[in-house]
Parts: structure tokens; C-alpha cells; sequence
């Protein structure tokens, strides 16, 4: 578990991303380390500074949003990437979950709907603002681990998973214990099978003797 979440904020209106740096200031367990106001710049802090969470709205100089999530995902630290975004459609989601974001959050959100979305994907979780949310959510990850080649880099919140998994747990057991919904679960699980390249339960158990997640 991340004791202190490091927050990157990239935001081409001042007065938002100012806000929201004054925001987070006061909030437990999570530190502003970076803003920017354009994407050039977003992607060199990301290296630089080594966010667990970036924050991207669309639109931003230089580099537009969508062109900036994909590119901070895909770095070896890999970030958490959450859109922020004056709009709600389909389109923008889909663009920004295949962009590699783990959250996608309205500009006219509460703040603590906000910090908690943070909270979320620091842990390696999706989040989608609205009622049907989590099932959008787990569609739009299905496709993403339909796609996915073996050999990626798993989340904390797989990890966590794999482990209990590794312990004997039911994938429905698991998505109690983490409390996370079943369906969740059952695609983090997916996720695992395809980066890991198992075949079974088996196979994750003797990933996470090897790192040190079990004992033998």
C-alpha cells in the first residue's frame, strides 16, 4: 500500500489547476509534486518527478490530452493516469481507457469524489464517475485485457489479488477481501492470466513464490 501518493496535476487553465493544487494541499495521504499547463511538459515531469497519480484534462497545449495519457502510461514508473474533463461521452471515455487512463472524472465533480478517484487508482483500480460506471468500466478493461500481450507490468491491486489467489482464495473470495465487486475481480484476474502467460492458479502461485509475495 502507498503510504503517501504522490499527485501530478496537468491542466492548461491556471485557475483550475491552481485549485486543485490548493485542494490536494490539505488532503491526508496524498502530495502535489507537479503541475503543467501544456503536454510537453506533463510528460517530462512524469519521468522526472514520479508521480503514483497523474491528473490530464483534454485539452492541453502542445500535446492534447489523449496523446499525453498514452504516452505517461507507457513509462517504466507506470503511472495512474485519471481524465478530467468538462464533457461526458462515450466517445471521450472510450478514447481515454485506451489511452491507458484508469479513471475518467467531470471538471464538475466534488472534490472528494475527485480524492477519492486518486485513492483508487493509485491502487491499480479503474474508477468512472456515474451510477453505471463500474460496468462501463469493466467493459472498456475487457477490451484492454483482450489486447494486452503477456509480459506487462501488473498493477499493485493485481498483485494483491494474485496473492491471495495464490493463497487459496475463490476470485470471489479475493473480491470480498480486496472489496472490490466479483465481475472486477474476474477481469483484474484476466489481467493477470495474460501478463503473467498462466495457464492456471498454478502458474500465478509460482509467480509470486519467485517474488517473494508467498513463501514457499
Amino acid at each position: 500500500m502507498i503510504s503517501q501518493i504522490k499527485l501530478l496535476i496537468a491542466d492548461d487553465q491556471s485557475l483550475s489547476r491552481e485549485g486543485l493544487v490548493s485542494l490536494f494541499s490539505n488532503e491526508p495521504g496524498i502530495e502535489v509534486v507537479g503541475q503543467a499547463k501544456d503536454g510537453v511538459k506533463a510528460i517530462e515531469l512524469a519521468a522526472e518527478l514520479l508521480p503514483n497519480v497523474v491528473i490530464v484534462t483534454p485539452i492541453l497545449d502542445k500535446l492534447d490530452g489523449v496523446t499525453v495519457a498514452t504516452r505517461i502510461s507507457k513509462l517504466p514508473t507506470c503511472p495512474q493516469v485519471i481524465f478530467l474533463s468538462n464533457t461526458h461521452n462515450e466517445s471521450q471515455i472510450r478514447e481515454a481507457f485506451e489511452a491507458g487512463a484508469k479513471a475518467f472524472l467531470l471538471k464538475s465533480c466534488d472534490f472528494k469524489e475527485l480524492s477519492f478517484a486518486v485513492t483508487k487508482v493509485a491502487r491499480g483500480d479503474f474508477y468512472l464517475t456515474g451510477p453505471a460506471g463500474q460496468e462501463l468500466v469493466t467493459e472498456y478493461i475487457k477490451q484492454a485485457v483482450d489486447s494486452q500481450k503477456p509480459g506487462g507490468v501488473m498493477t499493485q491491486r493485481e498483485r494483491q489479488l494474485a496473492k491471495l489467489l495464490a493463497d487459496g482464495y475463490s476470485t470471489k473470495e479475493a473480491a470480498e477481501f480486496l472489496n472490490i465487486s466479483p465481475k472486477t475481480a474476474e477481469t483484474h484476474r484476466a489481467s493477470i492470466m495474460k501478463k503473467l502467460g498462466a495457464k492456471n492458479v498454478t502458474d500465478i502461485v509460482r509467480y509470486c513464490i519467485r517474488n517473494y509475495l508467498i513463501e514457499p
